[in-house]
């Protein structure tokens, strides 16, 4: 009962061509209504995963059509696991609950509270909206501990919960045992993990307390106009948006924690603030019968879509990675909402930043054949500068499409001073070319003008802009150039915060040809030993990737990625897994670029590998569609797993492979060779026996059958690699 699929079709392809197809087949629709499901009871709170959903009626819970999960009458407060495996469940003075969203009634953990003798502290400030936080208020002014506020770590391995005592406990999701507690001032009413589980936020009362999820101390308190009713990080945590109960929505930056940005115009009792996954919009309810689409980047009304029927509690934007499509849930007093909304324009500048760093990695590195001397004059601050300005204007163009010549030019004002004329647009900014006093009367209304050869710029409001275009006038056959090339702002790579140093770059291209001449050496070794043969290929790359830590300074994280795959099926059952075979011993290929990820960190790349630096390990695991009739033996050498955190096509969820158990699903089996790397890497790399790892299970089935989609992935990411100066 936990999956609802409104999405089908093929993945989407490059970004480019995503954009350029969307601008040219995309109606003024926006957001709309996708699939209504109306419902007999009358909802009071929902929540949902990509492909989970369940709500609240008068203390109960339902899925979709109805359907009870759990026979219970009291529920205050629900969250879901963000796998979709269970809900957590807050009633009142009880212990929170972890139920099963798989079977019903199933009830997996019961978070006691072992210390004994705890009180609330009498007289505490703080508010619980509803009938519901009325109770819990009564209860906790009493001097009962109960809990007040719930939430998971995006990638649902921890379980935040506050309680009126003013702590906030952290739980592992393995056993939902408490790992730490936080003692804060005040009691949070509110709570929110970031997803890349620096911070937890905690609303208290007209305050906002962030708490460093690592250190466990205070990074920052944050006083606010109004009691905090509802919060939300953007999937980069890089911005907070704050509702509280003067009807403000205030934007935060999470480098520093300033308000960038304040609405306090868009109406009366906002609630639920939800940012779209690429963070360009945020959307809140007003009044209970309306959402309201902010376009951060121009801070306006984007879209309203008017509920006036009422009983509007929440609305949230969610992704399906799989085919990069974006819906936004809402519920109605009787039924629940899924909206597209692919109709919103893309974040058109994230899109171009990750073309253009993708570009320049390539072109900062050493070209077969060229000397140091000719790399010299070829790569250096000056040629970098210009050649990141060409890859803008060249991705930048090709983002906005045909845009001039579909977007109704007409013709302006002349300023005679200057002989310039003025050439409008529906939407583009308008340009001036310089036109003759005698040649404007051969301008006529716009329909006369042809343009060729335009060049684009994002504007800092997302926006394309004309950098150059050639205009041809039909009547005369004369040609006007606008040119603004050079002069025109480069919004979107003028972030020092997205900016590596150039010799930082060369010193990662130096290495990754280290990195090749280790893997060429284990491959002769390994071809010499009769092992594999040159249908084996396997592929190494490095990269500088720009961050943040949690302290808000800038960091330089160094990612390393293995990659093999058999590119002849007659080979793979010998080279690689056998057909249903996970153990990684038994892969000549898997072994040859274990060995290689051996020689490389604790050869050259241990000077990066000092104890206790942070590294982040993402395994990606692959299996073919051969179906896998009956039961896989598994002997438990991996270890179990238990609805096992995971990502299958970009999108997280869980999974379970026990000795009883065994293998029955190529997702399953993908997952062992997944657990057959880590594994190797945890007993084997020594010098990632004393860094703080942090591994990320990715799991990919092909379509087709075949052994030569048995492939490994394995990409290190090693974080706060360089000083940055």
């Amino acid at each position: 009962m936990n999956e609802m699929r409104l999405w089908t079709g093929p993945v989407k392809g490059t970004a480019l061509f995503f954009a350029a197809a969307f601008f040219c087949s995309q109606a003024m629709a926006q957001i709309e209504v996708k699939r209504s499901f109306p419902s007999e009871k009358r909802i009071t709170a929902f929540d949902n995963t990509t492909f989970c959903t369940a709500f609240l009626s008068n203390g109960s819970l339902f899925t979709l059509r109805d359907i009870p999960v759990a026979d219970l009458r009291d529920i205050d407060q629900i969250v879901f696991n963000p796998t979709g495996s269970s809900l957590a469940l807050l009633r009142g003075k009880k212990e929170i609950c972890i139920y099963s969203f798989r079977d019903r009634n199933k009830k997996m953990f019961e978070l006691k509270e072992k210390r004994k003798g705890l009180k609330a502290r009498k007289n505490l400030s703080f508010v619980l909206p509803g009938e519901s936080g009325a109770e819990l208020m009564k209860d906790a002014s009493k001097g009962d501990l109960v809990s007040l506020a719930m939430c998971y770590a995006a990638d649902a391995r921890n379980f935040i919960v506050s309680n009126s005592l003013g702590e906030i406990i952290i739980y592992d999701t393995k056993e939902y045992m408490p790992q730490a507690y936080i003692q804060g001032k005040s009691p949070a009413t509110k709570l929110a993990m970031s997803p890349n589980n620096y911070f937890i936020a905690a609303g208290t009362g007209k305050n906002i307390d962030i708490w460093n999820f690592q250190t466990k101390e205070l990074r920052k308190a944050i006083p606010m106009t109004g009691n905090v009713t509802g919060m939300d990080f953007s999937a980069d945590a890089s911005l907070l948006a704050v509702v509280t109960d003067d009807d403000r929505l205030t934007i935060l930056d999470t480098k520093n924690w300033e308000k960038i940005d304040i609405f306090d115009k868009i109406g009366n009792n906002l609630s639920a603030p939800s940012f779209h996954p690429e963070g360009k919009y945020v959307s809140v309810v007003k009044d209970g019968n309306a959402i309201v689409v902010m376009n951060l980047k121009n801070s306006v009304v984007e879209q309203t879509l008017d509920e006036s029927t009422g009983s509007v509690t929440g609305n949230r934007f969610f992704m399906n990675k799989q085919n990069g499509d974006v819906f936004m849930l809402s519920n109605r007093a009787k039924g629940l909402v899924f909206w597209d909304a692919n109709g919103l324009n893309p974040f058109f500048g994230k899109m171009m930043s990750k073309e253009v760093d993708a570009k320049m990695n390539e072109w900062v590195k050493m070209m077969q054949g060229e000397s140091m001397e000719d790399y010299a004059i070829r790569v250096n601050d000056e040629t970098r500068s210009k050649q990141q300005q060409l890859f803008a204007q060249e991705v930048a163009t090709a983002l906005a499409g045909d845009r001039v010549s579909i977007d109704n030019p007409f013709v302006g004002d002349y300023d005679t001073s200057k002989n310039m004329l003025n050439i409008g647009f529906d939407k583009l900014g308008s340009i001036a070319l310089e036109v003759p006093a005698g040649e404007v009367g051969d301008f006529k209304d716009g329909k006369n003008l042809k343009f060729a050869n335009a060049v684009y710029v994002l504007n800092d409001k997302d926006e394309f802009e004309l950098a150059y275009v050639e205009v041809r006038n039909e009547t005369t056959n004369k040609v006007y150039i606008y040119d603004n090339i050079g002069r025109t702002k480069l919004t979107a790579l003028e972030n020092d915060a997205n900016f590596v140093p150039l010799e930082v770059m060369q010193q990662a291209s130096r290495e990754e040809v280290q990195l090749k001449e280790i893997k060429e050496a284990v491959i002769e070794e390994k071809k010499q030993d009769k092992l594999i043969t040159e249908n084996t290929q396997i592929d190494v790359k490095t990269e500088v990737v720009p961050g943040v830590d949690a302290n808000g300074n800038k960091i330089l994280n160094y990612k390393v990625g293995y990659q093999y795959e058999v590119i002849n099926k007659e080979f793979s059952a010998k080279e690689d897994f056998p057909s249903g075979g996970y153990n990684i011993e038994r892969s000549n290929a898997a072994m040859s670029l274990m060995k290689i990820i051996k020689n490389a960190f604790e050869g050259d790349f241990s000077k990066y590998l000092s104890e206790g630096k942070q590294v982040k390990v993402i395994i990606t695991g692959s299996a073919d569609a051969s179906p896998i009739r009956g039961t896989i033996a598994y002997n438990g050498q991996y270890g179990e797993f238990t609805d096992e955190p995971y990502y299958k096509d970009g999108n997280l969820d869980n999974i379970t492979v026990t000795k009883a158990s065994g293998i029955t699903s190529n997702e399953q089996l993908a997952l062992m060779r997944a657990a057959g790397v880590k594994d190797y890497i945890a007993k084997s790399v020594n010098t990632l026996a004393n860094t703080k790892n942090d591994y990320e299970y990715h799991v990919e089935v092909a379509k087709e059958r075949g052994g030569e989609f048995r492939k490994i992935n394995v990409e290190f990411v090693i974080m706060d690699a360089f000083p940055v100066k």
